[in-house]
């Protein structure tokens, strides 16, 4: 008898387990796309201009001494990709022609799927696996 709940109670909570890693990474995406804002946005502060784009994967070469050390575009089960889109035309935004963002690609259906429901207001484009994110737009 005690087996059967044993196992009970672990079918029950393994699933809820394997929801919460994801959440979690999904947070570390979160929190990787905020400090590549930040960075951005001091680089064009300090520079007057936006670094150019980069392979997926990739630092944009301008942004090196702007994040901090070690700092990857390369995460447990994603990729962040800097996009510089131009030129761009938005629905019902017509005065939009740059837009300066942080893709992000992740491995997996089930951490796309937690980076969607995490920060789904603050994506603009999303296909597949694939969500870029807004950091200006000009």
């Amino acid at each position: 008898m005690a087996v059967s709940i044993v196992g009970i109670l672990a079918g029950l909570a393994i699933p809820n387990l394997r929801s919460m890693t994801f959440r979690a990474r999904a947070t570390s995406v979160a929190g990787d796309i905020e400090v590549v804002r930040i960075s951005t946005a001091q680089y064009n502060a300090d520079m007057s201009a936006w670094p150019a784009e980069a392979a997926a994967g990739v630092v944009p070469p301008e942004l090196n001494g702007f994040l901090p050390d070690g700092f990857s575009f390369a995460g447990d089960g994603y990729e962040l990709d800097f996009e510089r889109l131009a030129p761009v035309v938005i629905p019902g935004d017509p005065t939009t022609n740059q837009v300066i963002g942080v893709a992000v690609t992740a491995d997996t259906d089930e951490l796309s799927n937690a980076i969607v429901e995490l920060l789904g207001g603050g994506i603009l484009f999303s296909v597949g696996r694939r969500h870029t994110f807004v950091i200006d737009r000009s």
